[in-house]
């Protein structure tokens, strides 16, 4: 397969608890197949809890969305259909490339890191706001019992 940046040849790498994905050895992109995503963000082998509290640059982080939304489409490195590109998760601006018959997608150079750290990210504010809803569910249940005790 070859790099659909610069057509650099794709060297197999292993990333995170052994999954072999394809990496341009020039422009640092990385190709992931349907599904290495997700294993990926299950593995959880970087540790990115310090990074986490430091405050997120979100001014370069939207430049630089805009650059690569507004970056010429790519090929599929599988089928060479042309690829989609889109923001990840509708929040997050990173920037993916993914093809449309779902052989996998196009990550260049830092966006695996940027997806993880996401991924730590939305995770630690789940846990924050589990407690909260518990504390509301608790107040409303509070605000409408004692109501039906009465009756």
């Amino acid at each position: 397969m070859k790099c659909p940046r610069d057509g650099s040849v794709l060297e197999t790498k292993t990333y995170e608890a052994k999954i072999e994905v394809d990496v341009c050895p020039s422009c640092g992109g990385m190709w992931l197949d349907h599904g290495e995503l997700e294993a990926i963000q299950e593995a959880k082998e970087h540790d990115y809890r310090k990074s986490l509290e430091e405050v997120a640059d979100t001014v370069s982080r939207s430049i630089n969305q805009v650059v690569q939304e507004t970056t010429a489409p790519i090929a599929c490195v599988k089928c060479g259909t042309r690829m989609d590109t889109r923001e990840y998760a509708y929040c997050s601006q990173i920037v993916i490339d993914t093809c449309p018959e779902g052989h996998g997608m196009w990550l260049d150079a830092g966006e695996i890191q940027a997806l993880e750290k996401f991924f730590e990210r939305s995770q630690a504010e789940a846990r924050e706001a589990l407690p909260l809803r518990f504390r509301l569910w608790a107040t409303l249940y509070d605000l409408f019992e004692p109501a039906k005790k009465r009756r």
